[in-house]
């Protein structure tokens, strides 16, 4: 009983021991602004690039041939997180198909993963002549910086390994 009355008032010395105010002193850098993604703010923002052939990936050790894949890239916000793509295609398809493509950090060959889902981008739908254009708008909020470039996947591939053809942006 004894040990009791000891205990509480010794619990209650401690607890308000810690609950005491110490004034804290900050010696990290305050935070800056964040960059924006959107063009509104500075106007419209506007990504173009060339599409290029690119080696052909293959699990063998003998020679690799390039992909005779060639076209344009033009993506420009809309405002109110809405792009507006134009895609122009030539590629060695001799039947129609439908290409998923993306946009993704860095330069072309780099594994990084879409801004997006790769389902989020609308295909692009190749005519029995291996070309094929694509006009339209989508969900997608441009970066105003950074490098970015485009990735055209054989058939509804997604891999690095899967790329036909791949075009470095730049903000024009």
């Amino acid at each position: 009983m004894r040990l009791t009355f000891l205990c509480l008032p010794a619990s209650a010395l401690a607890l308000a021991a810690c609950a005491t105010q110490k004034p804290v002193t900050d010696t990290a850098p305050a935070p800056t602004a964040s960059v924006s993604t959107s063009g509104t703010s500075t106007g419209p923002v506007r990504w173009t690039g060339s599409l290029q052939p690119m080696q052909q990936q293959s699990g063998g050790l003998g020679p690799t041939g390039q992909n005779k894949a060639f076209g344009n890239v033009s993506l420009s916000s809309k405002g109110n997180a809405r792009t507006a793509i134009s895609i122009t295609v030539s590629t060695p398809l001799s039947s129609a198909a439908s290409l998923n493509w993306a946009v993704l950090p860095g330069r072309c060959g780099s594994g990084a993963l879409p801004l997006v889902g790769i389902e989020r981008f609308p295909l692009i739908e190749v005519g029995n002549n291996g070309r094929g254009q694509l006009e339209g708008e989508m969900a997608l909020e441009l970066p105003t910086s950074g490098s970015y470039h485009v990735n055209i996947y054989w058939g509804s591939g997604q891999q690095i390994s899967d790329v036909m053809t791949c075009a470095n942006l730049r903000k024009s």
